[in-house]
């Protein structure tokens, strides 16, 4: 590599990335937890998560511990573009591929130029980092983003320097923090490395004035998740801090299925023995699947890396970016792994990133032969390349799973004409995973309402018996469900039929609405 040679290889890999994502967006719909950042702009806006400043009700968090970051972004780009899936996704293709710029700037200053280029593309090409940053139902691109620039600007001050960097990076872990509440556990694992791996950097600086503009700058970014748990005392934490050493077992595999890659097959797309499969048709899907039938690989040699990166220690002993990089994912899981509900998840596995890459390429640059680390990168990056060509013709001949299902899409058409999106039209979502992506798509012009929460149970209370009279007797109401193979929580239809006979309602079916393989995914009726 020559000086020259090194920003062009950072804007390939960047433009990899991006082209990488841009093809997925078009494949899946919009998971209502992708959509979760719209419920203050489309939704409700209920008062104990929100402050109110000059008569206005200012939004501080989506829920106890996801904020409203992500909305207060997407606002200005949803009122310019409109609400479809590519201002959705392509806005976090771009997170994503300013985080693999600053990454390589981190790299850079903590490992070296061969170190920084080899990660860029290991990152780059990760398909769980492609997958979960283009989709972003996590939410984690936001997260990855606040955690690269955060430790690149707290790796650039120095006591000679100004304060910039110091309040640069402690605020935006503060944004991390307001974003998702589990930016704890990375904040763990840092500061474990900080002190452990940095511990002589840590003392010079640990000066009055540079903890007061860290504190000063940290808090500044997290206020409005201070403020919520000031005025709803502890909340993020009694919803959240439940301690769980039950289930380690599966969360590493989890981890494991996040490193190799295979963590969200049949997940994101149906498997390739689901029923209905489609004739691929695009030049990329017939590109993915030629891949996958000469070489049919559902995992990339990540995990190998990783352990052969280990036992290269030799090399890379003298690296303190490499053990803090250990350091951090070991306390940052370790984290997870402990807490109850959390780390069985890829998009919880995948806040370690960009982490392991960064490992393996310091574990690479320091080996004694340099072409071998060039031609060991190309290696991983075609594996990763290949894992995610699987992805592809998995949604190409099979498409979207139930989650994701593309049929979201003529759902939400069916409510785009001027008869069927009158504003006194109650449409009462009965399963979960419309909601969120009806309101957002149609940007709170329909009056969408989650409506399973009087049916929870076999014995509503009276309130909620008032609300299901409401429902069954309003003419003009409109009702969604998933048919009945696909519904998540099946008993709510029983419930819902059940109190609609006992008033003497019948269903009247409007629409079966088909996913682009001719499934059927969603059903539209009234009560009647």
């Amino acid at each position: 590599m020559t000086n020259r040679s090194i920003p062009f290889l950072v804007f390939c890999a960047c433009c990899l990335y991006i082209l990488l994502g841009a093809s997925l967006i078009p494949y899946a719909g919009v998971q209502n937890d992708e959509a979760l950042f719209s419920i203050p702009l489309y939704l409700f806006n209920p008062k104990d998560l929100s402050i109110s400043i000059f008569h206005h009700r200012v939004p501080l968090m989506v829920m106890s511990y996801v904020g409203t970051l992500k909305t207060f972004v997407y606002a200005p780009i949803l009122r310019i573009f409109g609400a479809n899936v590519w201002s959705v996704r392509l806005p976090m293709v771009l997170a994503g591929a300013a985080t693999i710029y600053f990454f390589y700037n981190l790299a850079q200053r903590a490992a070296g130029t061969r170190t920084a280029v080899l990660g860029a593309f290991l990152l780059a090409t990760d398909p769980i980092f492609v997958l979960t940053d283009t989709f972003d139902w996590g939410p984690v691109a936001l997260e990855h983003f606040l955690l690269v620039t955060g430790c690149l600007s707290l790796l650039l001050f120095a006591p000679s320097n100004s304060m910039l960097q110091l309040a640069g990076g402690f605020f935006f872990l503060g944004l991390a923090l307001w974003n998702k509440a589990v930016f704890f556990w990375a904040l763990a694992g840092l500061c474990f490395g900080a002190i452990v791996v940095f511990r002589r950097e840590v003392w010079q600086r640990l000066t009055p004035t540079n903890i007061g503009v860290a504190a000063a700058a940290f808090l500044l970014g997290a206020l409005p998740f201070v403020l919520y748990n000031v005025r709803q005392p502890n909340a993020t934490l009694d919803a959240t801090a439940h301690f769980d050493t039950a289930n380690f077992a599966p969360k590493f595999a989890m981890a494991r299925g996040a490193l190799n890659g295979s963590g969200l097959l049949g997940y994101l797309a149906m498997p390739d023995w689901a029923e209905r499969p489609k004739p691929v048709t695009s030049w990329r899907g017939r590109l993915a699947k030629g891949v996958v039938q000469h070489f049919g690989v559902r995992k990339n040699l990540m995990e190998y890396a990783f352990v052969l990166a280990l036992l290269a220690v030799p090399w890379w002993r003298r690296s303190r970016a490499a053990w803090f990089s250990l350091i951090f994912m070991a306390v940052t899981w370790g984290a997870m792994a402990i807490t109850n509900g959390a780390g069985g998840a890829i998009h919880h596995s995948v806040l370690l990133w960009p982490f392991p890459q960064f490992f393996v390429a310091i574990a690479l640059a320091s080996l004694p032969w340099p072409r071998v680390a060039v031609a060991a990168c190309v290696l991983l990056a075609a594996a990763n390349l290949a894992v995610l060509s699987q992805y592809v013709a998995d949604f190409e001949q099979d498409g979207a799973s139930s989650v994701f299902s593309d049929a979201l899409f003529p759902l939400s058409a069916a409510f785009a004409g001027p008869s069927n999106s009158q504003p006194e039209q109650p449409i009462y979502v009965m399963d979960w995973g419309m909601a969120n992506t009806l309101a957002l798509f149609h940007r709170g012009r329909l009056l969408v309402r989650p409506a399973d929460g009087p049916f929870q149970k076999d014995s509503p209370s009276s309130g909620e018996r008032d609300i299901i009279h409401a429902m069954l007797s309003d003419p003009n109401a409109v009702f969604i469900d998933h048919v009945p193979e696909k519904r998540i929580f099946p008993k709510v239809r029983e419930r819902l039929d059940k109190a609609a006979a006992d008033a003497g309602y019948r269903e009247e079916p409007v629409q079966t609405i088909f996913d682009s393989n001719g499934r059927a995914e969603f059903e539209i009726f009234r009560i009647r």
